[in-house]
């Protein structure tokens, strides 16, 4: 039984790392310690026991038949550091978000009351949002812009985003900001650690 390709048990459990990796790379600022710390612990002992595997049953000879399962794993694995590469993960998220978070944007800038309750905004979740006004003291709002805070389920987050029609945000000590497209940035606010 070692000496036998990947069964789906072994797939299943690769394919879930690789998924909460892409998912973790999915928002504007990745959570990268978390995602190192899942392929260190989940992904690095599927990686061995796959080598192990595969050692035993090329010394008996027993790789021949089922090419296609033995190198499934090696395809995953590159599969995702692909997709890491050309930060698809995030890429594709924001472009099917976007029009949804545009429109609600829009209303942010017209609210005069703050609503805390949390919606999904295309495939984020966006539990506040406010006008961009910088950081230092007695700063005006920035018409047509808003700051959206996001939430997501698996990890305490830091998801946000501003939509800044005009200039740039002030980076601070604790706000960091990466210029997404056009008017939209992605800000990585104090995260309380």
């Amino acid at each position: 039984m070692i000496t036998k390709p990947p069964g789906w048990l072994y797939l299943t459990a690769l394919s879930a790392v690789a998924g909460v990796i892409l998912y973790w790379a999915s928002v504007p600022h990745w959570y990268v310690v978390e995602m190192i710390l899942v392929a260190l612990f989940f992904g690095f002992p599927l990686y061995v026991i796959w080598v192990v595997r595969f050692g035993l049953a090329t010394s008996r000879g027993a790789v021949d038949g089922r090419t296609g399962r033995w190198i499934l794993p090696g395809i995953i694995a590159a599969g995702v550091m692909a997709a890491l590469v050309v930060d698809a993960p995030f890429w594709l998220r924001f472009t099917i978000s976007k029009p949804s978070m545009e429109a609600y944007a829009q209303t942010v800038t017209r609210q005069t009351d703050r609503d805390f309750s949390c919606q999904w905004l295309g495939l984020y979740r966006i539990c506040d949002a406010f006008p961009y006004s910088g950081w230092e003291e007695n700063a005006e709002e920035v018409p047509g812009s808003a700051c959206l805070i996001g939430e997501e389920w698996a990890i305490e987050s830091n998801t946000n985003f501003v939509l800044l029609p005009k200039g740039e945000p002030q980076e601070t000590a604790d706000d960091t900001y990466r210029h997404l497209t056009g008017y939209w940035y992605g800000w990585h606010g104090w995260d309380h650690w």
